[in-house]
Formats: structure tokens, C-alpha cells, sequence
């Protein structure tokens, strides 16, 4: 059977990230979701992609629902199990596309944001490459981008607009695939629809500022800290402040 390539980087992806691990959770059919606000009529919602050892509930927690309850935004607000153990099985994008983007579009959502932390977020940015026609766009809170071997390789090139990716990319070359991606997308006239953010401390620091630097000013945000909760939620709070998520007035 041949993958696509976001289902092949998501194995060395699951390869890297798993080490250390002594167990996974099952990738159940299908991916278990938690909703977190539902509005009567709305149609527009924000699916909520965790990190990797994080829970969906978390995001109810750290007070992703109330804070757009409390500027009243007509959005609803779906949490999804994305856990590790739907990156080892290869599922992860497939999942979230049969279980929860599609089921939503054919329930009358006309436009769906993804939002991810962490692990979440390229989750997030490897199902805007594979399926761009689902969404409106993505958030991603401090996403992984491949390893400091690629982040460094790009550095020295100047950065992603200078950097020339090899001929070939080895399958599942998560990191370079990724990275190929971004730099010819950002060259296009239409701005990539993604919005981005991260702590100043977070030991994503380095890779996200290459990224920030392909995107628009007002579709990047950053704030002091590191990679935890706490500065997620601020993120989210000034996405929701600038974006305007689907505001009447947007």
C-alpha cells in the first residue's frame, strides 16, 4: 500500500518521539473526541490536536473553551485523542480526516480550523499539506519541526527561503519534507493560512522563528516562556484577540 507522504513523515516522526516510551495507548477506531463547546446553529469549529503525553481534556483545563465563551465568539470547540499510538500505526491523519473533518463538514460546519500544541501542531501542519481543501486554516503552538541535524542544516543555508532541499528526500524524512513544503508554499502569492506561536524560552524557539519568518506579521504571536500550558493559553487568547475566529465581524 502507498502512503502519502504526511503518512510517511509521520513515521519517523512516531519513530523519533516514541523512543524512551515503555507503552501506548491502542489508536481505536474511531479517534475518541471530547467536546468542549457546542453552539446551536454554528458553523463554524476549532478541532484541538494535544501534544504528545497531554490528554483532550487538557485543553478545558487550561481554559481554551472559556476563553472563547468570554468573547463570544459563535465557534465550536472539539478536543480530539491524537495520541502516540496513531502515529505508530501510520493513522493519525487518516483518523482525524474519516473521524472528525469529514463527519463535521457532512454536519454542516462549512469552515474548520485545526489547532495543535506541540506534537499537535505539526500533526496540524501535516494535514493542511495533505488536505489544504478541508480547512481554513491551522494554529500551531510551539510545533515540533524536525530534528536540531535539519534545523541547523537550514540555518546555514541562510534560512528556509535560501535553503535548497536535496533531490531526494528519504521516505519519512519528516523534518526536510516538512521543511520543502513550507519554503515553496511561502513563495506563492497567497499566504500560507497559518498562524503560529511559542514561548521565547521554549526549546522550539529556533526552529519556530525559521517558521514565523515565512509567515505574515499579524499571523505570528509570541510571548515569554516556555513549552507548557500556560503560555498556550495566552497564545490561543491573542490568536482569538487578532484573528477574530470566525467572528461575525471578521
Amino acid at each position: 500500500m502507498i502512503r502519502s507522504a504526511g503518512a510517511q513523515a509521520v513515521v519517523l516522526l512516531a519513530g523519533t518521539v516514541i523512543s524512551g516510551c515503555a507503552a501506548l495507548r491502542p489508536a481505536t477506531v474511531p479517534m475518541r473526541t471530547v467536546d468542549l463547546a457546542r453552539g446551536s446553529g454554528v458553523r463554524c469549529l476549532v478541532v484541538l490536536l494535544p501534544g504528545r503525553l497531554d490528554a483532550p481534556e487538557q485543553f478545558r483545563e487550561a481554559g481554551f473553551a472559556s476563553a472563547a465563551a468570554r468573547r463570544g465568539l459563535p465557534i465550536d470547540l472539539v478536543a480530539v485523542d491524537a495520541h502516540l499510538g496513531y502515529f505508530r500505526a501510520r493513522t493519525v491523519l487518516e483518523r482525524l480526516r474519516a473521524d472528525v473533518v469529514l463527519p463535521a463538514r457532512a454536519a454542516g460546519y462549512d469552515t474548520i480550523w485545526l489547532a495543535g500544541t506541540s506534537l499537535g501542531g505539526i500533526g496540524a501542519l501535516l494535514y493542511l499539506r495533505d488536505h489544504p481543501e478541508d480547512l481554513a486554516g491551522v494554529l500551531a503552538l510551539a510545533p515540533y519541526l524536525g530534528e536540531d541535524e535539519v534545523i541547523q542544516e537550514i540555518e546555514r543555508a541562510g534560512g528556509p527561503g535560501s535553503w535548497k532541499p536535496p533531490a531526494t528526500i528519504a521516505e519519512g524524512d519528516v523534518g526536510r519534507e516538512l521543511w520543502s513544503w513550507l519554503a515553496a508554499r511561502a513563495k506563492e502569492e497567497r499566504p500560507l493560512p497559518l498562524h503560529l506561536g511559542w514561548g521565547t524560552g521554549d526549546d522550539f524557539d529556533r526552529s519556530n522563528r525559521m517558521l514565523a519568518d515565512l509567515l505574515p506579521p499579524e499571523q505570528v504571536y509570541n510571548l515569554p516562556g516556555g513549552h507548557d500550558w500556560s503560555v498556550w493559553e495566552r497564545l490561543w487568547e491573542a490568536f482569538l484577540d487578532r484573528s477574530r475566529l470566525c467572528a461575525p465581524d471578521s
